[in-house]
C-alpha cells in the first residue's frame, strides 16, 4: 500500500514497513543507477537559478551565513564540505546569492558515478567532486553540509559519527526525515521511495528517523543553534500510521576535549619545613 502524501513534496510516495535497509533493499535502486544519473546530469546541465528564493535556499543561505560569521574572525571565505552534494545545485545557487561577499570552496562527496559526472561536466569556480570522505583527508571545512542524504545510506549513524569527527566548526543537517506519532517514536524504521517524479520505475530504501534519538546522537558532538521544518519535502504518511516530515538543523560542534591539567600538588603537613 502506497502511503499517503500531502504538501509541497517532490521525491515520491512511500511504501512498506522494513526492520532495516537490507530488508528494504530487494527490487530498489541506487542514486548510481545509470537512468538517475543520466536525469540528474540532465536536470544540473539545463538548471538557471531564476533569481526566485525559495524557503530551501532561504534557509540553507541563512544557515551558511551563520556558519561563517559566529564566533566572529570571517575573512570572506567559506569552505564546505557538501557530503551527498548531488552535482553541485547548492553551490550555483548559494554562490549566486551570496555573490562576492563570501568566497565560496566546495567539496562535494558523492558516488563514483556522480562524482565522476561532476567533475567532467560541472567542476570549477571553487567546485570539486570527490567519490569519497577519504579523498579528503587533510583538509580543513568550515562547515559541513549534510542535506537529504542520510535516509538513503545502509548505516547512517556510523557515516554522521564518521562526518562528525572531521576537523569543521558547524555542521547544517537539511532535508532530515523524521517521524511523528500519537506516541512517542523512539526506533529509526525504512521504508521505500518511489522516485517516479524523478526517473519512473526506480524506487530506492529510505530511512525514517526518530528525533528523539537522534537528537542523542547529535547531541554527544554538537550542539543546535537553531533549526527549522523543511518542506521541500512535503509531509507523508506511512504504513504504520505514522507521518513523516522534514527538519533542518544549523549544529555547532562542541570544542575538543584539552589535554588533563597537570593535578595540583598537595599542601604539605603542617609539621614538614618549607623547601
Amino acid at each position: 500500500m502506497a502511503a499517503r502524501s500531502r504538501g509541497s513534496g517532490v521525491m515520491g510516495l512511500f511504501s512498506g514497513i522494513y526492520g532495516d535497509h537490507a530488508a528494504a533493499r530487494p527490487g530498489t535502486r541506487t542514486y548510481d543507477d545509470p537512468r538517475v544519473v543520466a536525469r540528474l546530469v540532465e536536470a544540473r546541465s539545463a538548471f538557471r537559478w531564476d533569481g526566485v528564493l525559495a524557503p530551501l535556499y532561504q534557509q540553507l543561505a541563512a544557515a551558511l551565513l551563520a556558519a561563517a560569521t559566529r564566533g566572529g574572525g570571517f575573512d570572506g571565505r567559506l569552505s564546505v564540505c557538501d557530503f551527498g552534494g548531488g552535482l553541485g545545485n547548492g553551490h550555483a545557487v548559494l554562490s549566486a546569492i551570496l555573490g562576492e561577499a563570501v568566497r565560496l570552496e566546495w567539496d562535494v562527496v558523492e558516488t563514483p558515478a556522480l562524482a565522476q559526472a561532476g567533475n567532467e561536466r560541472f567542476a570549477g569556480g571553487g567546485l570539486r567532486f570527490h567519490d569519497s570522505l577519504d579523498a579528503l583527508e587533510g583538509r580543513v571545512h568550515d562547515l559541513i553540509l549534510v542535506s537529504g542524504v542520510l535516509q538513503y545510506l545502509p548505516d547512517p549513524q556510523a557515516v554522521f559519527a564518521r562526518l562528525a569527527h572531521r576537523p569543521h566548526r558547524h555542521m547544517v543537517m537539511n532535508r532530515f526525515p523524521v517521524r511523528q506519532a500519537a506516541e512517542p517514536v523512539a526506533a529509526d524504521l525504512c521504508t521505500v521511495q518511489d522516485l517516479a517524479l524523478l526517473q519512473p520505475g526506480v524506487s530506492v530504501p529510505h530511512w525514517c528517523f526518530s528525533e528523539e534519538r537522534w537528537r542523542r546522537i547529535i547531541g554527544a558532538t554538537h550542539a543546535t543553534v537553531m533549526r527549522w521544518s523543511d518542506d521541500f519535502d512535503g509531509r507523508h504518511g506511512l504504513d504504520d500510521g505514522s507521518e513523516l516530515s522534514f527538519i533542518g538543523m544549523l549544529l555547532s560542534r562542541h570544542p575538543a576535549p584539552g589535554p588533563a591539567p597537570e593535578p595540583a600538588p598537595s599542601p604539605a603537613p603542617a609539621w614538614m619545613p618549607p623547601p
